[in-house]
């Protein structure tokens, strides 16, 4: 994917002091031109302490002001509105405050607000004058479901008619027993209608969804999905009329990351992201895709597709053609139902105690999966090799990869990729999934090396430690996004204990840059 991870002058440290886990900011552009940005202050991922800060930039982010007290002792994932009169309104769910400006975020003045209790809201929508409307998620009931590994998850749309005073339960926006549908950012479309885009968080690849509204967030449309996968959005509309998303890169391949493009561009289905650290791996020959790597996550290549997503329901069906040379114990895999491994002279299962069902050494491997609930049947060079137990209650069954089964270890090995093709029917959504791929047609993943901005890499870190973001446009059309970003390529990196909210500018022809 494009990418200006590595190039430092696109980026600024906003705040980063020892001792402290910064992280979860917003930034916006005030009517005096400063930007601002809010942000908590703790002391680790999931906080025992936390303190509401904002900082000021006056030079379109390139120096900013020592950080202030917005809320000490509470604060969590604010978010910053300008309001049309232009004053400042940041919102923030764990103190259920909001924070007023006057004069442009120099100064603020804090008021509680009554009604309803918003976990992680958006940016305020001012619909009308006396009319504000928010969204925030809440999971519902103690009893966590196997197939999203926790409770279910309902995106509501809250309003106010007094400014913010008091808030209420207005609409749901978005709900599935199948999907954790969370996070929502929500913006006005040139036309009048609202578009929200949802964070999903089953962990098993799945992308970003969106919903649309044609009067005002009082009803929404079923959540289609986009072709990206992501977590905490901000989504907006670009002074050129394009949507811009920011967001946490929860592909393979994880970071902040960017994607610009038309409404119609972003209401479609998911594409195939990847993980391929290094530049000469993988490599497309006239044989196929050939995967050689070194052990560890340096050199490891792995491809997420379309995941299913209600498995009780779901039949699918996967094939593929691969030439394995070498292979570690997890080197060369599918995951479909469990990871089924490939070595030069079998295929393992994924079955506990399950045989492996061997394979002429020095030749291609051509395999067929087919998913029905509960089961998945095998077919080997033609032959049919057995039919294997996948749990359809179970989270693990959903998700769809191939490439190294490991990133980390026992992963090293060469193997050569001719052809993946997958298909899902999904009955619940009616909906039939699609994919085929073969090496004449460049990287399975050519799609997210296109269209997705890589801002910042943080492969290293937990998924936690880096993403929630927050962006506005620059009076020359450009863009400058606020994150945060746990470094953990660095060598005092503590997992969930280590981050900085950082800034980085991009633009439009970023976008457009070519693949080395």
């Amino acid at each position: 994917m494009p990418s200006i991870s590595d190039d430092s002058s696109r980026h600024v440290v906003i705040d980063s002091r020892p001792g402290h886990y910064i992280c979860f900011p917003d930034v916006r552009r005030t009517g005096d031109g400063r930007l601002l940005c809010v942000y908590r202050q703790s002391d680790q991922h999931v906080a025992s302490r936390a303190d509401l800060l904002y900082s000021s930039s006056l030079d379109l982010g390139k120096t900013w002001s020592p950080p202030r007290y917005l809320n000490p002792a509470v604060g969590h994932c604010a978010r910053i509105t300008l309001l049309e009169d232009a004053r400042v309104l940041v919102i923030d769910d764990h103190s259920q405050s909001q924070f007023w400006s006057l004069d442009h975020g120099e100064t603020f003045s804090r008021a509680p607000y009554s009604g309803a209790y918003m976990p992680i809201p958006d940016r305020v929508l001012q619909i009308r004058p006396d009319h504000f409307l928010t969204t925030a998620h809440t999971h519902r009931g103690e009893v966590g479901s196997p197939k999203i590994r926790q409770a279910p998850s309902e995106q509501l749309i809250y309003a106010s008619g007094n400014q913010g005073c008091t808030w209420r339960p207005y609409s749901v926006l978005a709900f599935d027993p199948n999907l954790v549908l969370c996070e929502a950012s929500m913006t006005t479309l040139p036309d009048g209608r609202l578009l929200a885009i949802l964070r999903e968080n089953s962990f098993v690849f799945e992308p970003m969804y969106i919903c649309l509204s044609e009067d005002q967030g009082a009803t929404w449309s079923l959540p289609r999905p986009t072709p990206i996968p992501g977590h905490r959005p901000t989504i907006g509309v670009t002074p050129s009329g394009k949507l811009l998303v920011t967001y946490r890169n929860v592909g393979p391949d994880g970071g902040t990351a960017a994607w610009l493009g038309s409404l119609e561009e972003l209401d479609r289905d998911y594409e195939v992201h990847g993980l391929h650290p290094a530049p000469d791996n993988p490599t497309l020959t006239p044989d196929g895709l050939l995967i050689e790597n070194e052990t560890g996550l340096d050199h490891t290549v792995r491809y997420a597709l379309r995941p299913m997503t209600d498995p009780e329901r779901a039949r699918a069906q996967l094939s593929a053609e691969v030439l394995v040379e070498e292979a570690q114990e997890k080197a060369c895999a599918i995951h479909f139902g469990g990871w089924w491994r490939f070595t030069p002279d079998s295929v393992l299962p994924p079955a506990k105690d399950a045989e492996p069902i061997p394979v002429p050494k020095g030749q291609p491997i051509s395999i067929t999966l087919r998913y029905t609930p509960g089961s998945v049947e095998a077919v080997v060079n033609g032959v049919p090799a057995g039919t294997y137990p996948a749990d359809r209650l179970q989270a693990e069954t959903r998700a769809v990869l191939f490439g190294n089964a490991a990133t980390q270890e026992q992963n090293g090995g060469r193997h050569l990729w001719r052809s993946v093709s997958l298909a899902i029917q999904e009955p619940r959504y009616e909906r039939d999934y699609i994919w085929n791929w073969t090496h004449s047609m460049g990287h399975p993943d050519a799609y997210a090396r296109a269209r997705v901005l890589e801002l910042a890499n943080d492969r290293r870190a937990n998924s936690g430690d880096y993403g929630y973001s927050g962006w506005d446009a620059l009076p020359d059309g450009s863009y400058f996004c606020a994150y945060h970003h746990g470094g953990g390529d660095q060598p005092d990196y503590q997992p969930s204990r280590s981050s900085i909210v950082r800034g980085t500018w991009f633009s439009d022809s970023d976008f457009e840059t070519p693949n080395p």
